[in-house]
């Protein structure tokens, strides 16, 4: 599992040397997630992933399964086409790349699932890349899981089959943990 936490990439401290105060971070202290923080948490989890793929830890590991939690899933989308992108590209020089067996995309869907925050279009997203990658949490007691979940998510998929949204709800974890 990856997690956002300690070791999540964030702003560089330099970029904070810019004559302004510092904002208040997400609950309004001063130790927590800010605007340009966030905007950075899904680097982590491209660079391990990248790393899980081409180093070819889930070619030789199949029933290997895991999930990226709180660091947003709206980015997902457009990381599966550049895994396979970079594939395409390097793929005719690269020895390592030769030896993969499936594309990487497929690796990353057969592997991983993902936790949208409450409020990302997870229709959108579901529509972009299918059902089978994201996966519900709330992130409670937490506030930044909001008061109401189910309906901040249930808002952003009109027009999702209720198959999509079972998977969304309840498959795709019990897929991840091996139910």
């Amino acid at each position: 599992m990856l997690h956002i936490g300690p070791g999540t990439k964030t702003q560089p401290k330099a970029f904070r040397n810019n004559g302004r105060e510092r904002a208040p971070d997400l609950h309004g202290g001063g130790e927590n997630l800010r605007f340009c923080d966030y905007m950075m948490l899904w680097y982590a989890p491209q660079t391990f992933l990248t790393a899980m793929v081409y180093d070819g830890v889930f070619m030789r590991f199949p029933r290997l399964r895991g999930g990226v939690i709180e660091s947003g899933a709206g980015w997902v989308p457009d990381f599966l086409r550049q895994l396979d992108l970079a594939n395409k590209s390097f793929g005719r020089t690269d020895p390592y790349l030769k030896q993969l067996d499936m594309t990487p995309s497929e690796y990353i869907r057969r592997a991983v699932k993902f936790t949208p925050f409450p409020g990302e279009d997870v229709g959108h997203m579901i529509g972009d890349a299918g059902a089978d990658l994201f996966l519900f949490s709330s992130d409670y007691p937490h506030p930044e899981g909001t008061k109401d979940p189910f309906g901040r998510f249930e808002r952003s998929m009109e027009g999702i089959d209720e198959v999509a949204k079972d998977k969304f709800y309840r498959l795709n974890y019990e897929q991840m943990m091996g139910f």
